[in-house]
């Protein structure tokens, strides 16, 4: 009976967490790949890949491997296996990540140990759809940087292919590497480069075999998401970027291309959703231009 006893206190002493069940040893290495990501979130320095294997375990090797195509900028980012829905002890890690990163970042307050925040973190319940756009948010910095260089027009993003559970999910996906490819659309616009937006847009990749613009999927209760130390609605922040980048697609095409290209982008997207003007801070002006395209 002894021994049993022992033997039980033994497993506690080593599964401790609620939500996911994690060896203390594989939480302390977790705990060692969130400070080396918070000082090099970029992921470029020449030895990033060797020093990333230093932490994997059969455990982290998931979050390693990422780490590590993220660090090669390879076009691999956007391959099946990257883009397939983690399963729900790997979406938490990543969300261990992003809190150790955040505290360590924090100017405002004096930084916690970050093994306290590791614990705290496998221990709460956290809100599945927080943890998928975490885990897709960290893939921006290598989309975006790929993206500068490489002509992605015959990648096809198939959002029904990835294990995605519901049309929020996919509208997660959708929208986080949408904020990695556009978002320089609106810095370009801004600085009347059209020819230079023009070639941003030739080289974007497919969503769901179509051009991007003709995403409009997003029926969907919107929900509170909280960024750094901040809580907005997901939807106000990312559908409103949605429709600055198309307003800067517009843009451009109707000073390079002229008009029948600009009514094609109009006619195919959310810029004809009326239900989802609210979201954008541009809501007066695209019912103005809705009103006079009937």
């Amino acid at each position: 009976m002894k021994k049993t006893y022992c033997s039980i206190l033994l497993f506690s002493s080593i599964y401790t967490y609620s939500q996911i069940e994690i060896h203390d040893s594989d939480l302390n290495k977790l705990v060692e790949i969130g400070e080396y990501y918070s000082k090099n979130v970029m992921l470029t320095q020449k030895s990033a890949i060797e020093d990333l294997e230093n932490f994997r375990t059969e455990k982290l090797k998931n979050i390693v491997n990422v780490l590590q195509i993220q660090s090669k900028q390879s076009i691999e980012i956007l391959d099946k296996k990257y883009l397939n829905r983690p399963n729900y002890d790997d979406l938490v890690m990543w969300y261990v990540i992003r809190e150790i990163h955040y505290n360590l970042t924090d100017r405002e307050n004096e930084s916690r140990a970050s093994i306290e925040i590791a614990r705290e973190v496998a221990k709460k319940k956290i809100d599945e759809r927080w943890l998928l756009d975490n885990y897709y948010h960290r893939l921006y910095g290598a989309v975006a940087m790929i993206f500068n260089s490489t002509d992605l027009s015959e990648y096809n993003i198939e959002l029904d292919n990835y294990g995605l559970k519901s049309n929020t999910e996919k509208a997660i996906v959708f929208l986080n590497l949408m904020d990695a490819l556009g978002t320089r659309f609106r810095v370009l616009q801004v600085m009347k480069n059209y020819k230079k937006l023009m070639d941003f847009t030739s080289r974007m990749p497919k969503f769901n075999g179509k051009e991007y613009y003709y995403y409009t999927d997003f029926q969907y209760e919107d929900f509170e998401w909280i960024g750094h130390k901040k809580i907005e609605m997901f939807d106000e922040r990312h559908i409103g970027l949605l429709y600055e980048i198309i307003l800067a697609h517009m843009d451009a095409e109707s000073d390079i291309n002229g008009k029948k290209e600009t009514l094609e982008i109009y006619q195919n997207s959310i810029m004809t959703k009326p239900e989802y003007f609210k979201y954008s801070s541009l809501e007066s002006d695209l019912k103005k231009l809705y009103k006079k395209s009937k």
